[in-house]
């Protein structure tokens, strides 16, 4: 990967998919409706964001980032947030957590799968790589410079236990823009990089689970019955990936009603939800903050749009201090 590369995959936000909760459903029954998740912004407390926000946020950061980079003489190439996509990622980041949905079985099957290839890129980088391209070497790095601030600089280190260190830049468009958006970046960057680094804790807590345990080989003993010997859905959908269409879909059905009747998802969403629970009370402080520094600003670029007689460019309003 390179700077260029690593810049951009930073300015985008990290866009995290938030747990379930769970709500009451029959599971005796595969005719029962599946359990549908609660909306991110109806939970109080939740450490994920509305896609409304994410858009929003996403958007200002760039413009941001857009704004200082012409300041500076350079170009600066960003797409506007798509919403449907980003409720597309939350719900292919959830389906692990619905995998009782007969209906979406039925249409979808197993969705796809682990690892499957990246998107194409989009139309801001291939302006950008194009840009880039007629730049001379020079004029190059210090584009680079621009974006993520002189090499040696003092960054952010901001280390998750069992998970690794991010860091992040204290200089350039990108570090200026976060100061604006966000006020105080440096609690801003621990927070977030805590907040999304925590699925692997709470899903390493969820699959030790005697319940998670016992649930999936009651799911196991159901397919079994069925014809179909397989000792958890990652084995079954493996074996779909070298079904025909057909024969895949008929797979996925009947794990997603094994699924249902025997409560195996239920008790995956209910885990999930205790053990990210678990991981608040570990880290109020990197909670608070996120669910704070977000929602002020989220709430200064709305107040700004909502302003009489405004420009539509809310990325311009500075936060408080800057």
């Amino acid at each position: 990967m390179t700077r260029s590369d690593t810049a951009r995959a930073l300015i985008l936000l990290l866009l995290a998919a938030a747990p379930l909760v769970v709500t009451a459903s029959a599971c005796s029954s595969p005719s029962a409706p599946a359990p549908a998740p609660v909306p991110a912004a109806a939970r109080p407390g939740a450490l994920d964001l509305p896609a409304e926000t994410r858009a929003l946020l996403a958007d200002a950061e760039r413009a941001l980032v857009r704004d200082c980079m012409a300041r500076q003489g350079f170009s600066f190439f960003y797409d506007s947030t798509d919403l449907a996509e980003l409720r597309a990622e939350a719900a292919a980041t959830n389906r692990e957590l619905t995998l009782d949905d007969v209906p979406r079985a039925r249409r979808e099957g197993f969705g796809p799968a682990p690892g499957a290839p990246a998107r194409s890129s989009s139309p801001a980088e291939r302006q950008e790589q194009a840009y880039l391209a007629g730049l001379s070497p020079q004029r190059r790095n210090a584009w680079e410079k621009a974006l993520m601030g002189q090499p040696g600089q003092r960054r952010i280190k901001v280390s998750v236990p069992g998970v690794g260190t991010m860091e992040h830049p204290t200089a350039g468009c990108f570090a200026e823009a976060r100061i604006r958006l966000f006020g105080d970046y440096e609690r801003w960057a621990r927070a977030d990089t805590f907040v999304n680094a925590r699925f692997r804790p709470v899903d390493e807590e969820v699959k030790k689970s005697p319940d998670y345990k016992e649930a999936t080989a009651r799911w196991s003993t159901c397919v079994g019955a069925r014809g179909h010997h397989f000792t958890t859905p990652d084995n079954a959908r493996a074996r779909a990936s070298t079904l025909q269409r057909d024969q895949a879909i008929s797979l996925a059905v009947a794990t997603a009603e094994c699924d249902r009747q025997v409560g195996r998802s239920k008790t995956h969403r209910s885990l999930y939800e205790q053990a990210t629970r678990h991981w608040a009370e570990r880290h109020p402080t990197e909670a608070a903050d996120f669910r704070r520094l977000n929602a002020e600003a989220a709430a200064r670029l709305t107040a700004a749009t909502t302003a009489p007689g405004h420009v539509p460019d809310p990325a311009m309003t500075p936060a408080p201090g800057s």
